[in-house]
């Protein structure tokens, strides 16, 4: 991108209300206004702020000299997708999605402005403090909430879920996320940056290597805690991270354990394995089981049901879909009376995949491959030099996998780490005009 002449002047501010925002993101549900509901939380207004010290600046770019990455004109493929789906299927809730993605490409591309010509070591460096000062507020926030829980002063680190499946009812640590999951997702990043730290991928002397490895074994507990379905995602890709670095042949069983723990994981969250032939008052999936073998009934949970009910709405519509975030209308409105009940609501289209199909057709599903392919394709291009690769590697990874699963095309952290990742590549196929 082309000189900005306030740039090292005020860059120190913007990189403090970026950090802000990076911490404020497991704070959710904290506020809650009509129409958006909870969508608008704390990182909103820091953005809001950053957006309103930053647009006077723009006037001093020069605006000849920007060059866009594959990755840029993926992501504004994405948002064009989106927007052409807009006019297509015009409705209120088509336009807040759409609002949501527009929000999260300036982030992107905010991101993008604010690292102007910086370093990698920089921004290896930013993200490691940054993250890492999330995930000491998250256990400070934890540490509180379950002191205050010995007073009977509950903030909700905890939600209560019945009759989940292979543990009953159980108490999930979610601390003030929205739920378990997001817990998960959002301590992934934090995670693969301290296993970069201890393994000398990225070097920093400014956090002690035994704080680091206790920081780690908290993460482990605190995902542990989640009973999230994506942790072996986590445990495969850390498998085939280690097994990478050793490089040794005879290891390859280590590989095939990995897959196995994906593979198992995935079936086992879209089919319910037990022993009771009717699971009428039990929620996440059917009541009728669709097999039996021997003593043991399968029943599709709720993931297989609303793969299912998007993949019916894809083929009614498949070309632009039935509309961003419209999915979840059209499952209340077509499916809500089935034959066999199912007993939790549907709030989620609990699959980036199948949710794409269903909600932007063949059309959305397409460049979201290509997005998918030109993230792939740019951070193995990366030199091995860089510290970042194996972060990207692995968290790209987990969010691909945790997508199979989990509607994650709108999360904040990944929209954070896509911009940094968008930084990296600039710096590298631009080292001169990044």
């Amino acid at each position: 991108m082309g000189e900005f002449s306030y740039y090292y002047k005020d860059k120190k501010m913007f990189i403090l209300l970026l950090c802000l925002y990076i911490i404020a993101i497991p704070f959710q549900k904290i506020i809650w206004l009509p129409i958006v509901n909870d969508k608008i939380q704390i990182p909103e207004i820091i953005f809001v702020i950053l957006i309103l010290l930053f647009i006077p600046k723009l006037k001093w770019a020069d605006w000849k000299n920007i060059k866009m990455t594959t990755l840029d004109k993926a992501i504004m493929l994405w948002f064009l997708i989106g927007t052409i789906n807009l006019f297509i299927h015009f409705n209120v809730t088509t336009f807040l999605e759409l609002s949501g993605q527009f929000y999260l490409f300036c982030l992107y591309f905010l991101i993008q402005f604010i690292f102007f010509n910086s370093q990698a070591k920089e921004i290896e460096l930013f993200l490691a403090k940054a993250f890492i000062t999330q995930l000491a507020i998250i256990i400070i926030t934890l540490f509180i909430g379950l002191t205050l829980l010995t007073q009977d002063i509950n903030i909700g680190v905890f939600q209560i879920f019945y009759s989940y499946p292979y543990f009953g009812d159980l108490y999930r640590l979610k601390v003030l996320t929205n739920e378990p999951v997001m817990l998960v997702s959002i301590l992934s990043i934090p995670f693969w940056i301290i296993t970069a730290i201890i393994n000398g991928k990225i070097k920093t002397n400014s956090i002690n290597k035994r704080a680091l490895i206790l920081l780690i074994i908290i993460i482990g507990l605190m995902l542990l805690g989640t009973y999230g379905k994506s942790l072996p995602f986590i445990l495969a890709i850390l498998i085939l991270y280690f097994n990478t670095l050793v490089k040794n042949k005879k290891i390859i069983f280590v590989s095939l354990f990995a897959s196995f723990l994906i593979i198992s994981s995935i079936l086992l969250t879209h089919i319910i394995v037990t022993q009771k032939p009717f699971r009428e008052k039990e929620v996440y999936g059917l009541a009728i089981p669709f097999l039996k073998i021997d003593n043991y009934y399968l029943y599709k949970s709720w993931y297989f049901v609303q793969k299912d009910n998007a993949l019916k709405e894809f083929i009614e519509h498949p070309y632009f879909g039935c509309g961003g975030g419209n999915l979840l209308n059209v499952i209340n409105l077509k499916y809500k009376k089935m034959e066999e009940t199912i007993s939790r609501p549907a709030y989620d289209p609990l699959s980036t995949y199948t949710g794409i199909l269903a909600e932007y057709g063949i059309s959305g599903f397409l460049t979201l491959l290509f997005l998918m392919f030109t993230i792939y394709k740019e951070v193995i291009r990366l030199p091995d030099s860089n510290g970042l690769k194996w972060i990207f590697i692995c968290s790209f990874s987990y969010f691909m996998l945790e997508a199979i699963s989990t509607d994650i095309q709108n999360f904040r952290h990944l929209w954070i780490l896509l911009g940094f990742f968008g930084v990296t590549v600039r710096s590298q196929q631009y080292p001169g005009n990044s």
